[in-house]
């Protein structure tokens, strides 16, 4: 089962106690269904529990008896049958046959915890939510222009500013944003699935983490072995040319450090010396053995 379907089946069961959001998921679900007109009202939905859904509040809020089918295994359609039922749920919701366009009638939302309720109904009949596991993104795919529109407004007065694109005819109103997705599905009732994605989040964070403090320190690993080999090669080359004895002391301490502790870093070789000295102590004396190696004979 996918992320989203588990979204779904969270939304789906959750029980509605009032009136007024039984109206409000109602609306969601009719107005952002397939079809919801005069002339032809049809849900149809890749999820049995909201299909099922969608018929049994309708059956409440007009005692209407919709038609359900099952297309195939992956569609489930419910029908409003009769034109006299169809007008009566167009009534229920405040729309007329005259209006030009399909818009958001605030009329069925007639309180805060209406909005919760209609925007769980919306998400029921045309939303979806990837996988956290692979990316962050809710959308909402919106069959009509002003409707799509009114859809970005309702989100922007509840504090969520979504983006809104076209594909393929249709405008899809979206969010990408952790924070805001894990905030949505807590508005809606799927409580549940937040605290999911939250755990799936930090778990991410936590391996990113991880993952940039080992790419560090494999990195200065090799700067380190690098480095080293840089200079086991210039005391290799002075000890053949004319022996580490010709080296001062400070320079000859600092050769039979390094030939002896390859490994170490530059600090922890600081402090083998007779007298501990500096990382940057230790360095300059090590580059300065490279010098000389590369400082031509007869010089």
């Amino acid at each position: 089962m996918s992320f989203s379907s588990g979204v779904k089946d969270e939304l789906a069961a959750i029980p509605i106690l009032s009136p007024c959001c039984l109206l409000a998921q109602a609306y969601g679900l009719a107005l952002f269904s397939r079809f919801f007109s005069y002339r032809s009202i049809v849900f149809s939905s890749e999820h049995e529990l909201t299909a099922r859904l969608f018929s049994e509040n309708m059956k409440s809020l007009v005692s209407i008896s919709p038609q359900y089918e099952r297309k195939s295994q992956k569609t489930h359609t419910v029908r409003i049958k009769t034109a006299a039922e169809r007008a009566s749920v167009m009534e229920l919701f405040g729309h007329s046959k005259t209006e030009p366009t399909l818009r958001l009638n605030r009329a069925n939302l007639s309180d805060d915890c209406c909005f919760e309720a209609f925007l769980r109904g919306v998400f029921l009949a045309c939303g979806t939510v990837t996988d956290p596991v692979k990316n962050y993104h809710i959308e909402f795919v919106v069959p009509h222009l002003k409707l799509s529109l009114d859809m970005v407004k309702l989100l922007n007065e509840m504090k969520f500013y979504p983006k809104r694109i076209v594909r393929k005819g249709s405008y899809v109103v979206y969010l990408k944003d952790s924070e805001s997705i894990e905030d949505i599905l807590t508005v809606m009732g799927a409580t549940n699935s937040s605290l999911v994605l939250m755990g799936i989040k930090m778990h991410k964070n936590m391996r990113n983490k991880v993952n940039r403090k080992v790419n560090f320190e494999t990195a200065n690993l090799s700067k380190t072995v690098d480095a080293s080999s840089r200079h086991i090669q210039a005391i290799e080359l002075i000890e053949s040319k004319t022996g580490l004895d010709a080296l001062p002391e400070p320079l000859r301490e600092a050769a039979e450090k390094r030939r002896d502790y390859p490994e170490k870093s530059l600090a922890e070789l600081g402090r083998l010396f007779r007298k501990p000295i500096s990382r940057s102590g230790v360095n300059h004396r090590l580059n300065k053995l490279v010098e000389i190696a590369n400082k031509p004979e007869d010089q």
